[in-house]
């Protein structure tokens, strides 16, 4: 997949996951099932990635590990928004990719955690999933296209 169409499609799954959560909020009501939009709920996000990592990796990093990584890649999808971090070559990629997993590591290493980059794609992958689950991911965004 050409780079220019992993970045369109990571800025599109971000807006998507930003744009839910704000109506979510907004509405505070719950819709019926005809009328449901993808919504990220963090929880459910963790959970979902919990449920699905390989029992080791469960092992060395447990929830609270898996609810790290995952609150810092959002934190690391919000600061996409900032025009400053786009400069600087971050980009997205649902489930992770090498910027996303450095950025996350080194976030947490400050605070004395050293999950491998291995386990923070574990959890990306289930995240990612668990995007895929609640109907957040559509189909790759081509390089020019309106997003």
């Amino acid at each position: 997949m050409p780079s220019g169409s992993v970045i369109a499609l990571g800025a599109a799954l971000t807006l998507l996951v930003l744009a839910a959560a704000g109506v979510a909020v907004r509405m505070g009501r719950r819709s019926s099932r005809a009328d449901r939009r993808p919504v990220y709920v963090i929880n459910d996000a963790i959970d979902h990635a919990v449920e699905h990592l390989d029992p080791e990796v469960l092992d060395r990093i447990r929830r609270a590990g898996a609810q790290r990584i995952i609150e810092w890649s959002v934190h690391y999808l919000q600061g996409l928004a900032v025009p400053a971090r786009r400069r600087r070559g971050l980009r997205v990629v649902a489930g992770g990719e090498g910027s996303a997993i450095e950025y996350i590591r080194g976030e947490l290493a400050e605070r004395g955690y050293d999950y491998t980059p291995s386990d923070i794609a574990a959890v990306l992958a289930g995240e990612a999933a668990y995007l895929a689950g609640i109907g957040a991911m559509g189909e790759p965004v081509e390089e020019g296209e309106p997003v």
